[in-house]
């Protein structure tokens, strides 16, 4: 799915329609548009941020080799938010200390399990989600809002967003009943 589409039903619940046919049409955008869509795809990398931070983590595993025991966190393919595990070329659990651009593990070869931020994206990025546009375009609008400071709007956005994000996490678990024996 592309940030471009999101942004266009976000356009919906921001009351920005002319935004949204400049861009449904690929047409040139003014100064006030462009300036109204950049801060759109902001609100976007704020929620995304967001939703990878508390609700949804980006787990990533990647094999590398330690300099003198030091892993550079620039050298993981994406920013690391937090070190999960680290296991070396057996399998086996190794014992590391995190700082703040690097980490030690006494290990010649490392398999490292971590938390990572989401990429910035742009309006013509491409990404993957199992999440609805529609829960994205509730927190831009929210976003959107609360940078205009109109509070009550952000507000009413801010409880769809959070009411979609229950009604998915609910989704995925099933409530079970415990068996009873009749009396």
């Amino acid at each position: 799915m592309l940030v471009k589409d999101i942004i266009v039903l976000a356009c919906d619940f921001t009351e920005n329609e002319e935004l949204k046919t400049a861009l449904e049409n690929n047409t040139t955008l003014t100064d006030e548009q462009n300036l109204v869509c950049e801060n759109l795809v902001k609100c976007f990398n704020l929620i995304n941020n967001e939703i990878a931070s508390e609700y949804i983590p980006i787990i990533k595993i990647e094999s590398v080799k330690p300099s003198n025991f030091k892993v550079e966190y620039s050298n993981l393919s994406s920013p690391v938010r937090q070190i999960i595990m680290v296991k070396d070329k057996y399998g086996r659990k190794v014992k590391f200390k995190a700082y703040q651009d690097y980490m030690m593990a006494f290990a010649n070869e490392v398999e490292i399990t971590y938390q990572a931020y989401p990429t910035e994206l742009s309006l013509s990025s491409q990404f993957e989600t199992t999440l609805p546009e529609r829960l994205y375009a509730y927190g831009i609008a929210r976003e959107y809002y609360f940078i205009q400071t109109l509070f009550d709007e952000a507000n009413i956005w801010e409880e769809r967003f959070k009411n979609s994000l229950q009604v998915l996490s609910r989704k995925g678990s099933e409530v079970k009943i415990p068996q009873r024996g009749w009396i």
